[in-house]
């Protein structure tokens, strides 16, 4: 943006040799006293000025920056970000007097922005000096004042022109950025005249960027906090000022960002699959977007889910925590809202698949869960995204269920279930062919975390995983209990990775997994088997139609897998023409179905 290099504004005379920036005019509605050619008279206007109120009063964290609530992930972080975010917080919020050390250091950070063009958190750096920028006039000089603000000027207006590749960076510089500026100096036309379009841009990304339920596409979440950071500076100064609103459809996208942040917590407050930075946990933000989300239930739940929240809550009548959005590509089992509740992410806009388990306050399992298959000798390859073909949440748990095209006209479904009581994962995947194959290979790396310290059995084939504050117990269900019979295949390490090699033949392979998540009984006898599955008095190959009985110190389950077109079944004395089960077997041997998939 052009600066009028001239002594005085074209617009009017200055009393003073201030040179400003060709933009600046006041508008009608500024009070006389605010006399921006003057800058004694300006310096003075804006240091006692009581009707723009500071961002920290109107936000949780009178002592922290609201600016450092959360940053965009980004290969490259200034180390100077952060503490120029703070120490502008302060001088912001009215608790710190500018130093003429921190005048020296923001003639330094205008001659470097230029430079700094491409980082992402470049635009907090913006905001914060543009909300420092009235309490700075006791430091700056005018000449550097003005030129500080014509940079932030130049920053939001080239925004507002510029097709953003990824919108969600937009919603900063061309929402947040000029709506910090009409909300800070309406006394200027030029920056009071950003407003409207500035509340625009936030109200349009707060519907474009999300599914219709608030949340963003996965590749995004990273950047969750991030944006939710802005929405809700954005939403603080937006009901602070008279003339601006969000259209309902935008607020209550708001209000389900905010539901997401919660769920999306993990015990220690940082992000469900985030690291560095933009996972960090701030209070004040969640404080803050509770404030704005005005949302009794997202209450109830801060209490039960957030790191050292006080007060006790009931989650009785409280919606499912589990979510699944195909438009985001994203799934998230869950078993309830507390804060060491086992929960499961799942993002399958990628191949492999990237997961990460929690339970008990501990990350089990964390990245991408590789898989190979062999047919025949020939190494398989996918060749499609994965779909998601089934889903369900109800009072007994959360079903998820992807599909995947391979070569040779192969398909791999993955199939979860988080049981809601019982404490546990289960993980099937079937391998499913077009022709009968002579000899089916299956091998899969579930991407156990560096802290989970692997303990395998002397004579079978679980695995125990010992974590800082918790144990749990996986079981290779698909092959036998005893390592001395290979048969089925093998689960251990291989070249440091914990791996499940199966075998089969025909036209499909299940692999399934038992995660054991429950407090109690680890460590304690437990048991599986492969069981009999009959057709019309016919016992079934594992091509056709699979069964499994699981039995731990926390209970006793069976699972059920038909694998071919829709069929009356029986197993354990139990008739099914379903083409999944998951079922809680009780002392009498009657079994609770808790998952039933209809047969297509």
């Amino acid at each position: 943006m052009a600066t009028d290099t001239s002594s005085q504004s074209q617009d009017a005379p200055a009393t003073h040799k201030t040179k400003l920036p060709a933009w600046v005019k006041l508008a009608k509605t500024a009070p006389k006293e605010a006399d921006c050619r003057d800058w004694q008279q300006w310096s003075s206007y804006l240091a006692a000025r009581k009707d723009v109120a500071p961002l920290q009063s109107l936000v949780s964290g009178k002592k922290s920056s609201p600016f450092a609530w959360a940053l965009f992930a980004d290969e490259v972080i200034d180390s100077c970000t952060i503490p120029l975010l703070e120490k502008l917080g302060e001088v912001a919020s009215g608790r710190t007097k500018p130093t003429a050390k921190l005048a020296d250091e923001l003639e330094a950070w205008l001659g470097s922005l230029d430079r700094r063009i491409a980082e992402r958190n470049l635009v907090l750096e913006l905001l914060a000096c543009t909300h420092a920028l009235p309490q700075l006039t006791s430091v700056l000089d005018a000449d550097l004042w003005w030129r500080i603000l014509d940079k932030v000027m130049s920053h939001a207006i080239d925004a507002t022109s510029t097709n953003f590749e990824k919108k969600i960076f937009e919603q900063g510089l061309a929402g947040e950025l000029p709506l910090t500026l009409a909300y800070i100096f309406p006394e200027l036309k030029a920056c009071r005249d950003l407003g409207k379009a500035a509340v625009q841009v936030i109200d349009e990304g707060m519907q474009s960027l999300t599914d219709g339920e608030g949340l963003v596409k996965v590749d995004q979440l990273l950047h969750l906090r991030a944006l939710l950071a802005c929405w809700t500076r954005s939403q603080a100064m937006i009901q602070a000022t008279d003339g601006w609103k969000l259209s309902s459809d935008a607020y209550t996208q708001y209000q389900w960002t905010v539901r997401h942040l919660l769920r999306f917590t993990r015990a220690d407050g940082t992000q469900t699959l985030a690291s560095g930075l933009s996972g960090v946990y701030n209070k004040h933000l969640y404080h803050t977007a509770l404030a704005q989300g005005k949302d009794e239930e997202d209450d109830v739940i801060a209490h039960l889910t957030l790191p050292n929240a006080k007060g006790k809550a009931s989650e009785w009548q409280l919606p499912y925590p589990s979510y699944e959005s195909t438009w985001s590509e994203f799934a998230y089992l869950r078993a309830d809202w507390h804060r060491t509740s086992p929960r499961f992410a799942v993002r399958h806009d990628l191949e492999p698949l990237i997961v990460e388990l929690e339970s008990r306050e501990d990350v089990l399992l964390s990245g991408a869960w590789d898989t190979k298959i062999t047919v025949d000798g020939f190494v398989l390859s996918p060749t499609s995204n994965w779909e998601q073909v089934g889903w369900l949440a109800d009072d007994d748990g959360d079903y998820l269920e992807l599909e995947q095209e391979w070569t040779e006209g192969v398909r791999l479904q993955r199939l979860f279930f988080m049981a809601r009581e019982d404490d546990f994962l289960w993980a099937m995947d079937s391998v499913l062919l077009t022709d009968p194959a002579q000899k089916i290979e299956y091998q899969a790396h579930p991407p156990l975390t560096p802290q989970a310290q692997i303990g395998l059995a002397e004579e079978t084939n679980e695995v125990f995983l010992d974590l800082p504050k918790s144990k749990a117990t996986l079981l290779p269900v698909g092959i036998n209990e005893w390592q001395s019979d290979s048969s089925l295949g093998k689960f251990g390490m291989v070249e440091d990775k914990l791996t499940l090699r199966q075998t089969g033949s025909g036209k499909a392979l299940v692999a399934p997994m038992f995660f054991d998540l429950a407090k109690k009984g680890q460590g304690k006898p437990l048991t599986w088997r492969q069981l009999t599955v009959a057709e019309k008095l016919v016992i079934q190959p594992r091509d056709r139609a699979v069964a499994y009985r699981v039995q731990t110190a926390n209970g006793h389950w069976v699972f059920y897998r038909s694998l071919t077109e829709k069929a009356s079944r029986t197993f354990l004395g139990v008739n099914l023409i379903s083409e999944a089960v998951v079922a809680r077997l009780d002392e009498n041997g009657d079994i609770e179905k808790l998952l039933e998939v209809q047969a297509s």
